[in-house]
């Protein structure tokens, strides 16, 4: 019931107790019960006495209807969930992965408690407003393979966008999104399995389609959302799209490799030929980026040479930005 009453509640109008029950052809009674448990998922709801309840705006729910009539590749995937609320998605997809055999799965949340990015930041992730989800996806050859797949993961997102016309877009290695200097959209990858058989790889991706003024003041670095770039797409219809470009994306990654991409990204690395610092664990180094090897290596130019670079726990600033 907690779907059906919340897709009422999603055009952002008040609705009564006694309307809702009615809707849903339950008690009043009920009604509140249920709505206690909207709220024990930390989903924001407003009540006034004698108006009822609402969500404090409109939202576009995603629904299995409109992703289907949108063109979402449902026959790819074993398993394809759509939650109102989770912890965080790519933290529900490796909790399966201990426990269940490999297979690929896609994870959808309406918004997540605790989503994080890479280095363990947090992902502010608000009820119905932008994109979070993770796929589960095996790869036979075990993690030595995987080298590059988050760059591989960037492009596929990279290449929607692109369609839609957004601007100033570029890639930010290893595995951001950005407009500008504006992050518009993050990857983050986790594995469970064996490091030379089969591996379940966790693709987590979050995608800032809604970012108002008030959100970004609690983020610790510049970022952005589509409706800010005055790019209002549906989320079902977006969603729906870039699960088509993903899942053709893993296929070829899984064939070849990074090689195949290389080109691309470095094509649309918003870095390219510019002065950065990569600020490693324990010192920072500044050159000019030339962009990924065919492994998906960062190639920097120094004075030592050119130096090459896997990701880990290195981040890349433009020169002269603190991490």
């Amino acid at each position: 019931m907690n779907q059906a009453l919340i897709e009422i509640l999603a055009d952002g109008q008040f609705h009564s107790g006694e309307d809702l029950g009615r809707a849903l052809g339950v008690t009043r009674a009920a009604i509140w019960k249920q709505l206690q448990k909207l709220e024990q998922l930390n989903i924001p709801l407003n009540s006034i006495k004698g108006r009822g309840y609402r969500l404090p705006e409109a939202v576009e729910l995603l629904t299995t209807e409109a992703l289907s009539q949108a063109g979402f590749p449902f026959d790819v995937f074993d398993r394809c969930d759509l939650h109102l609320s989770l912890d965080s998605t790519n933290d529900e997809l490796m909790r399966r992965a201990s426990s269940s055999n490999f297979s690929k799965q896609i994870c959808f949340a309406e918004m997540q408690t605790s989503g994080r990015g890479r280095r363990g930041r947090q992902w502010l992730s608000p009820f119905a407003r932008n994109l979070y989800f993770s796929l589960a996806w095996p790869f036979e050859q075990g993690m030595a393979a995987i080298q590059g797949l988050s760059l591989a993961v960037g492009l596929a997102v990279f290449r929607v966008l692109k369609r839609h016309n957004i601007p100033a877009l570029g890639l930010k290695w290893p595995n951001d999104i950005l407009v500008g200097e504006a992050k518009l959209g993050g990857i983050l990858i986790e594995l469970s399995g064996a490091m030379t058989d089969v591996c379940q790889v966790v693709i987590g991706i979050g995608l800032n389609l809604d970012l108002p003024d008030a959100d970004q003041q609690l983020l610790d670095q510049k970022a952005i959302g589509l409706k800010q770039l005055n790019a209002d797409l549906s989320r079902n219809a977006l969603a729906a799209e870039l699960a088509q470009e993903l899942t053709s994306v893993l296929a070829q990654f899984s064939k070849a490799g990074f090689k195949p991409f290389q080109q691309e990204w470095n094509a649309a690395n918003q870095f390219a030929n510019e002065a950065v610092t990569l600020h490693l664990p324990s010192a920072e180094m500044t050159g000019i980026c030339l962009g990924v090897s065919e492994i998906g290596e960062l190639l920097l130019k120094t004075e030592a040479g050119t130096q090459h670079f896997n990701a880990g726990e290195v981040s890349l600033r433009p020169a002269g930005r603190s991490a």
